[in-house]
């Protein structure tokens, strides 16, 4: 009876956010019961001074989480890592095998880079990366750039995101072998087992299944359904190595899933589906980079080639939907060249890189193409006393090959950064133009494809100032952003049919807020955002001045974690304001706001490691989707033994 009321009246919001602060302030408290010497407190704060001034020294806001809150998260993705920091939505379409995609500062999955050792992972199909597929357990950070890097010796293609996401591999610091069991809710299993040599390589296999029936519950003004989600069973297999010898690094990669697809929860009276489908994916590469630096002269190569096999299926009588059973097979070459060269307190850098990539289906009437896709940049920094700044240009083109082809685009942006630096305190601001080509999907699909479509372009502003001493770290960012041109899909004029479309412009007003604090044995990383995402397409149209699809107005994260003597333990909170899911707000109520609490303990008793961790540890029910439930209260239990 409890819970059906719950779910049968609206929550107040002003109910959610105190629940919400009190589980943030229960965090702050627990970060404060231990004292410790002043030993401890200066050896810790050495440690945090020589990770912060990085930050410190960086024009641009970021945000990186190290390996070892990485250890402490109840995570099992890169994006479980990515969705505590501030300004970052992730899409999960519910369950193990649900699809993952990031949002940043509400630019969009495309405008997003994400980076493994500095070499981009692309998807020419779509556009958008699943970050689901990545392991963390490989990672030494998971940082995220607004804008990007500031290094004299990027590749071109980094300064194409309006945002970037960096994996940093790590590299092993000892010879071992590490054996790791998992069992948790749902059916769900893992083994991995790690095989490292000190400083020169790892080879790192997983495997990992999932029943993901998980129950559910839906409930609004015109439905009552209890139920378990069917056909949402995934099953992976992972094999990823990577060598280092002086300054060349190799990474081979190799992931192999068949998952179903279960739909999203229609109006009904009961859990019977009608809508299913199941999706098969083989992803590989292997990168060669290279990297020499010597004095005020460096250089860096890079040669990647990638091969991504997907196969979708949905022709079952059962379903009601478009029936569907195609395969598509993407190939990617990628070459990069950059070279830099310091002139007292100035430092240029040049870098252009190319990339071929093509598509293969065997969807009615796709003709076979191939992307070719060039970039060149040139960059200047300066630096002198407390002041820097850099400009950069970048010059890009696009160009495919296929039977009506579309036109080839070429488009210059370019970026400036500067920073001054006044005792604790760092004062920066950075301008950004970027502009994404669409996708082939865009442009060549049977049914909605539009070859005559224009790029869309994306222009950033930001005013921020970070504070950092030798405990806290803390950093808050104003941010201006305008998406012209923005591709969506719409159905034609008096047509069932839908097609993609060019469709005005939208923008952004936002603030992040993110905090470290280390004491000792304890942590706490802390995130807010504000931001008012706008249509601002047509004073005529009734959905002029209203919020963009899935863009919270509010939201927060907070982590609190200790280790000590072989003990660890964190709680994690994540708070999302209430978010529209149409493009006119007044068609359909919203999405209510929601917490979710994770909760994970460990102990280590010589080589052996037991870990216990509970996610929505309050049995939370709510969509980061439309009709797309997430799981509820769930267990992991993980054992892991290093010889």
């Amino acid at each position: 009876m409890i819970r059906l009321e719950t779910y049968n009246t609206r929550a107040s919001l002003e109910r959610i956010r105190w629940k919400s602060l009190f589980v943030l302030l229960t965090i702050i408290v627990c970060s404060c019961i231990r004292p410790i010497s002043a030993q401890t407190i200066f050896r810790d704060s050495v440690d945090l001074s020589e990770v912060v001034v990085k930050a410190q020294r960086s024009y641009n806001p970021h945000h990186t989480i190290s390996r070892k809150m990485i250890i402490a998260l109840p995570s099992n993705n890169v994006a479980d890592a990515l969705k505590y920091m501030a300004g970052v939505q992730i899409k999960d379409y519910g369950g193990l095998g649900g699809q993952k995609t990031i949002n940043v500062r509400s630019l969009g999955s495309q405008h997003v880079g994400v980076y493994i050792d500095g070499v981009r992972v692309t998807n020419v199909q779509n556009g958008t990366v699943d970050l689901g597929k990545y392991s963390l357990s490989t990672l030494e950070a998971v940082s995220l750039y607004n804008a990007n890097k500031n290094e004299s010796l990027m590749t071109a293609s980094e300064y194409a995101s309006a945002s970037t996401v960096y994996l940093t591999t790590k590299r092993p610091d000892s010879t071992s072998v590490v054996l790791q069991a998992s069992v948790g809710s749902f059916g769900t299993y893992k083994a991995a087992t790690t095989v490292s040599y000190k400083n020169y390589g790892f080879v790192d296999v997983a495997f990992a299944s999932s029943k993901g029936n998980y129950p559910f519950e839906y409930h609004t003004q015109y439905e009552d359904t209890t139920g378990r989600r069917r056909n949402s069973d995934i099953r992976t297999i992972r094999v990823e190595g990577c060598g280092f010898y002086k300054g060349v690094q190799i990474h081979l990669y190799h992931f192999d899933s068949e998952r179903g697809l279960p739909g999203g929860v229609i109006r009904r009276l009961s859990d019977t589906y009608t809508d299913v489908g199941r999706e098969w994916d083989k992803n590989t590469f292997v990168q060669i980079s290279w990297k020499e630096v010597k004095e005020n002269v460096g250089l860096r190569a890079i040669l990647k080639y990638a091969n991504d096999y997907l196969h979708y299926r949905s022709d079952y009588k059962e379903n009601i939907s478009v029936h569907a059973n195609n395969k598509y097979h993407q190939q990617d070459i990628y070459g990069a060249i950059s070279g830099a060269v310091g002139l007292g307190d100035w430092n240029f850098s040049a870098s252009t890189d190319y990339r071929w990539s093509d598509l293969t289906t065997d969807v009615r009437n796709y003709k076979y193409v191939y992307r070719l896709d060039s970039k060149s940049s040139l960059s200047a920094f300066y630096s002198c006393n407390n002041f820097s700044a850099s400009v950069s240009g970048l010059y890009t083109r696009v160009a495919d090959h296929t039977k009506g082809e579309a036109k080839p685009l070429s488009r210059f942006t370019y970026n400036a950064l500067a920073s001054y630096v006044l005792g604790d305190w760092t004062l920066r601001g950075f301008y950004k133009s970027v502009f994404r080509a669409p996708t082939l999907n865009d442009l060549y699909y049977t049914l909605v494809g539009n070859r005559n479509l224009k790029p869309e372009y994306t222009k950033q502003v930001d005013l921020g100032f970070t504070y950092k001493n030798k405990w806290v770290d803390f950093q808050t960012d104003v941010y201006y952003n305008k998406v012209e041109d923005r591709i969506v899909c719409l159905p034609l004029k008096g047509s069932y049919q839908w097609t993609m479309l060019n469709y005005g412009y939208t923008r952004c007003l936002g603030v992040n807020t993110a905090a470290n604090v280390r004491y000792g044995s304890h942590a706490v990383m802390i995130s807010g955002t504000f931001q008012d995402d706008r249509n601002k397409t047509d004073k005529s149209e009734e959905s002029y001045n209203d919020y963009i699809a899935y863009s919270p107005k509010w939201s927060m994260t907070a982590i609190y974690s200790f280790e000590r003597r072989g003990v660890s333990a964190s709680i994690s909170h994540m708070f999302v304001d209430k978010r529209y899911w149409t493009a006119e707000n007044a068609i359909e109520e919203p999405l209510e706001a929601y917490n979710c609490t994770d909760i994970k303990v460990g102990y280590k008793y010589k080589n052996m490691t037991a870990e216990s961790e509970c996610q929505n540890l309050l049995d939370e029910r709510y969509e980061i989707i439309q009709r797309w439930p997430m799981p509820g209260r769930r267990y992991t239990l993980t054992l892991r033994y290093e010889i």
